[in-house]
């Protein structure tokens, strides 16, 4: 038989490009796989149980094990769970090695011990890093290989409670002529993993890379494969970075953990609700505050607009941290059902602290901060929520209270929302709650500066 060496795919004869992936001069001769035998013939075969006979009380083999960050702990549903596969990953630089050896600290504190395994770097780098981080754990013990055979026989025999793996698209194989960080081998070492995850009860953390379109790279099994799949993202200007679930089968997945990358590493973010904003800013033109929601956590976010009377026939739109669609969108309907004009004026928008935002519940205040800076006017403490839609309706967003809650906690003096959202200030809050029902609604409200 004959194995393509990129995709794995395997024929009966040679050809010099494989049928299923393309790959030229990729068709290894490999010799043929034996037959397997046929259903229910096998001896080991399992015994079915009714599922009514399975504990429902939880069982050593799923206690988590909380780490001394409360952040990732919340993110995890409670801490790491015993034989679990994890998969870290995020942009080059982001902070992945120093999140995953970190992660390796706060898990050696409880008394337990984690490995390290690299096939990227050497011990004293690795020792180094600790060192810059401050960290002096006993606990945490390091292997430098680059052969998956080697690592997996050195922790048959390592009584390391929690391993990582830095990283699956690096390291190689004795069994797998394909050359590191193939989707076959990254594939093999992810079942590698996740057989020795499940048959010892140790968890497993697996650093994975991403590809030039910022997707998660190797197979899209990989991310079946694992039980969790991690994300850390931020901007490499900003000192924030967030890390996203995107999978869980332990736990949600519209949690979030908020991180601040100091000289020391990465440290929780203990109070996230305005670090996105600065409120200075209250009193100056072209500035709109509004709540989006990161997972289930509620963030004030900061919007800033510039509009400029053109030199030019044709006026320049510019935004970051916003979809440039969705600025041509929102002008659309501004210069529709507003007196607000701009088909003669630069807009320039951008979203405070290199945040992205990608839900409609910032639409409004995208809106506001283009007209306050368009008429010079100050939007003060207010909070701007709603979806604007085509026709100049201002529509309800998902978990409008949980948001109108959180301004209301911060002591924001308005909270403008979409009208009949059923939502209301709580008890005891001295906020005012303005309902709008469209965008000229909203353009009222500005006030002199």
């Amino acid at each position: 038989m004959f194995r393509c060496s990129a995709c794995a795919h395997v024929q009966s004869k040679w050809a010099g490009k494989c049928f299923s992936c393309g790959e030229w001069n990729s068709l290894v001769e490999v010799p043929d796989e034996p037959k397997k035998g046929a259903a229910g013939t096998s001896a080991n075969a399992g015994k079915s149980l009714p599922i009514t006979q399975i504990a429902t009380d939880k069982s050593e083999a799923n206690r988590r094990i909380p780490v001394e960050s409360s952040e990732l702990n919340n993110l995890l549903g409670g801490g790491i769970v015993p034989g679990s596969l994890i998969l870290l990953s995020g942009e080059p630089g982001i902070g992945k090695s120093t999140l995953s050896i970190q992660i390796a600290d706060w898990f050696a504190k409880n008394g337990k011990t984690a490995l390290y395994a690299s096939a990227e770097e050497n011990s004293a780098q690795i020792s180094d890093r600790a060192v810059r981080l401050g960290i002096k754990n006993p606990a945490i013990r390091l292997l430098t290989a680059s052969l998956i055979e080697d690592v997996f026989a050195t922790l048959e025999s390592d009584s390391s409670e929690l391993v990582i793996l830095d990283s699956v698209s690096v390291f190689g194989s004795r069994n797998f002529p394909q050359s590191a960080g193939s989707v076959t081998l990254v594939r093999a070492t992810a079942e590698v993993a996740m057989e020795f995850a499940k048959r010892t009860g140790k968890a497993v953390i697996l650093i994975g890379h991403v590809t030039k379109d910022g997707a998660i790279s190797g197979p899209k099994a990989l991310e079946h494969l694992v039980d969790t799949v991690l994300f850390l993202e931020g901007s490499r200007y900003e000192d924030y970075r967030i890390l996203r679930s995107l999978k869980n089968r332990f736990g949600a997945t519209d949690e979030i953990a908020l991180f601040r990358m100091t000289e020391t590493g990465l440290r929780d973010l203990a109070n996230p609700g305005l670090e996105f904003s600065d409120s200075k800013n209250a009193e100056l033109s072209g500035s709109a505050l509004t709540v989006t929601m990161e997972g289930s956590r509620p963030i004030v976010v900061e919007i800033e607009a510039l509009t400029t009377y053109t030199k030019f026939g044709y006026p320049k739109r510019s935004s970051r941290g916003i979809a440039q669609g969705k600025l041509d969108l929102l002008l659309a309907v501004l210069s529709k059902w507003t007196d607000v004009k701009t088909e003669s004026h630069d807009v320039y928008l951008n979203v405070a602290r290199g945040m992205t935002l990608g839900e409609p519940g910032a639409d409004l205040a995208a809106i506001a901060a283009i007209a306050s800076s368009r008429k010079e006017t100050s939007l003060g403490k207010t909070v701007w929520i709603g979806e604007v839609s085509l026709t100049g309706t201002v529509k309800n967003v998902f978990r409008l209270q949980r948001r109108v809650d959180e301004a209301a906690k911060l002591g924001f003096e308005k909270i403008v929302v979409p009208k009949d959202s059923g939502a209301k200030l709580p008890k005891g809050s001295k906020s005012e709650l303005v309902e709008v029902a469209t965008v000229a609604d909203a353009a009222k409200l500005l006030r002199a500066k």
